[in-house]
């Protein structure tokens, strides 16, 4: 996110920089880390608890001289206007006239200004909220990725440097095979991590999670219009699970009318399916889900939006997995589909000049009784088809889509040092995402 940061900071358009992503994942401190790095004067402002009254600078039109009375009040260094400063505004969601005056400091100001918040989706649905258009420069955050979380532990040269198809030293596949087989337990949310490198105990990282999850659901109060609501939420927590773990989870139907069918048959709760749409909604809102996509009879260009469900980090899954009764086969093999729908769906959440794809999103594809785990398009229009092998087997999925010719390339993704045949290429699991499109140097080519 640091180097989308620079981008926005080089761009000659003098937007506002506004950071989104889930609770608890950084935005604060990687945006106040960029700040103090490359400005010499930082206003932090949180609406969140603002004693200092910012709302006075809106209702008095957003002007240096209100901005330096508000500096005062908070016992901040004298405001300087200009291109060394940056004004940084937190929980930017919880007061809609300030966010309503972006345009306005923007325009008034000759400073930076850049916010941050949770739930951005979900409020600027609202009646109080309008999103102005031009002026905003949009970044989103995600929890740590794979290479990341490598980063933290000193091994993302190694995956970087590994070389997919089995040449690289056994000690080097072991050790990263050890590290996706953790990150696929705690996931990638900084206090997770922070609390596995200081104890290395799976436990301690699962009591991180679920005070995580506690606070987006009583966060969620706030939103909702009644205590009905915040039932269905909590229940559409497990039901979510149960449907990703389903055998029947690649029949393309509608993401919303399977949960409500497991509600009604797992719940005394009577609910229709506009209260468990509000809730998906708002789960995809907060960033625990994400949605994936179908491609229609094997057809790239067919695309069906929003027929799966994944959660957002393989940590909350994990945790949700272990909280509930759940066959462990499917749970294992749900994990690794997680992983590898986030790595996959972060390659859509840069610039459009750095993509690596085509499309809005990953999709995977059902053709007859046969269904693919994923299918995504490269730059060069080579379609890639990819089947998630948490156990031996043959891809029989994979193979009939490549024998149709609905896909240019065959990729198994598994917990493997890797191999090529004529079919399909085999590559570690935990490559899924920062080595894509898995090509192979020229100096590797066989």
């Amino acid at each position: 996110i640091q180097e989308e940061l620079h981008r926005w900071k080089q761009d000659n358009f003098h937007q506002v920089l506004q950071l989104e992503g889930a609770r608890q994942i950084g935005k604060t401190t990687e945006l106040l880390k960029f700040a103090y790095q490359n400005y010499e004067y930082t206003v932090y402002v949180n609406l969140a608890s603002d004693p200092y009254h910012f709302l006075e600078v809106v209702q008095n039109g957003c002007t240096p001289i209100e901005m330096e009375k508000y500096c005062r009040r908070a016992k901040l260094p004298h405001f300087v206007n200009g291109q060394n400063t940056i004004l940084v505004i937190d929980e930017i969601q919880q007061d809609s006239a300030v966010y309503n005056a972006i345009r306005t400091l923007n325009g008034n100001l000759a400073c930076d200004v850049a916010v941050t918040g949770s739930y951005l989706g979900r409020i600027l649905g609202e009646k109080d909220f309008f999103l102005p258009a031009g002026t905003i420069y949009s970044c989103r955050m995600f929890p740590l990725s794979f290479l990341e979380f490598s980063r933290v532990f000193g091994k993302e040269n190694s995956l970087k440097q590994l070389d997919l198809f089995g040449k690289s030293s056994l000690r080097e596949y072991e050790a990263l095979q050890q590290l996706y087989q953790i990150y696929v337990q705690i996931g990638g949310y900084p206090e997770a991590v922070k609390r596995y490198k200081a104890t290395e105990n799976i436990d301690a990282c699962y009591g991180v999670i679920g005070r995580l999850l506690d606070t987006f659901k009583e966060e969620s109060r706030n939103y909702f219009t009644s205590p009905r609501e915040v039932e269905i939420f909590d229940i559409v927590y497990r039901e979510a699970f149960q449907e990703m773990c389903s055998e029947k989870k690649g029949s393309g139907k509608n993401i919303v009318e399977k949960i409500t069918s497991l509600v009604k048959a797992g719940t005394d709760v009577i609910v229709s399916k506009s209260e468990i749409s509000n809730a998906v909604v708002w789960l995809k809102y907060t960033g625990i889900l994400g949605t994936c996509s179908l491609a229609n009879e094997g057809n790239i260009r067919n695309i069906i939006p929003d027929r799966r469900l994944y959660y957002m980090d393989c940590g909350i899954a994990s945790y949700i997995g272990k909280k509930y009764t759940m066959e462990p086969s499917a749970v294992t093999g749900l994990l690794a589909e997680t992983f590898v729908y986030n790595e996959l769906h972060r390659l859509f959440g840069v610039p459009f000049g750095e993509r690596k794809v085509k499309e809005d999103e990953v999709c995977f594809s059902v053709f007859h009784s046969y269904e693919l785990d994923f299918m995504i398009t490269d730059r060069e229009n080579t379609v890639y088809g990819i089947e998630v092998k948490a156990k031996d087997g043959e891809p029989q999925s994979l193979k009939v889509f490549i024998d149709k010719k609905f896909v240019d390339k065959g990729i198994v993704l598994k917990q493997t040092k890797g191999g090529r045949s004529a079919l399909f290429d085999t590559i570690p699991i935990y490559a899924a995402g920062c080595r894509f499109p898995y090509c192979l140097d020229e100096g590797q080519m066989e």
